[in-house]
């Protein structure tokens, strides 16, 4: 099976800044948009990849009018039960597990950006309807949770690198078309 989907993802970040031991509580949402491929390996169990571009929703900070650009790309192991199966619905849940990688950039002249990676897993229900016997879609609901640990912070003000932690997770809603051969 074969799946291109698109989110829309609502998270609580935690973020602590090393050298001053600050920590912030944030709200954060984005868009990802990902490409999926699924293996049946047992008539109940299916294990295959996932890629995923996330575009963070960001706003003008109010001091500078600069408007920041947050993105991460993920790389994730899926791993598929399949509850209930017949010729045109498949219910399953399962985990995906991997690796993302951050970009934030504040586009302004006092930070330049945040960089590096961090693990991500999700927790996820999906739904899958079949038009015929090869093409469908489907819809995904999902807990989703990053962990960002020492990512390189720059500060262009005071040039100083610090490092970055960013934690947390939250609620995915999507839907996306799936082919099978």
């Amino acid at each position: 099976m074969i799946a291109f989907g698109a989110d829309l993802g609502i998270y609580n970040y935690r973020s602590t800044v090393a050298s001053s031991n600050t920590s912030d509580n944030n709200a954060a949402a984005n868009k990802m948009l990902n490409l999926q491929y699924e293996r049946g390996v047992l008539n109940w169990l299916g294990i295959g990849a996932k890629l995923q571009l996330c575009d963070y929703f960001t706003s003008k900070d109010t001091a500078t009018g600069a408007k920041a650009t947050v993105r991460s790309f993920d790389a994730l192991v899926v791993i598929n039960a399949h509850m209930l199966r017949s010729k045109r619905v498949d219910l399953l849940g399962g985990v995906n597990v991997g690796y993302s990688y951050l970009n934030y950039s504040a586009n302004d002249k006092y930070i330049s950006q945040a960089t590096g990676g961090g693990s991500t897993f999700d927790i996820h229900f999906q739904p899958r309807f079949y038009f015929g016997d090869h093409f469908g879609m489907f819809i995904n609901l999902a807990y989703v949770h990053y962990g960002y640990n020492n990512l390189d912070f720059q500060n262009t003000q005071t040039h100083i690198a610090d490092v970055l932690d960013l934690n947390g997770g939250g609620v995915n809603f999507g839907f996306g078309f799936q082919a099978k051969f």
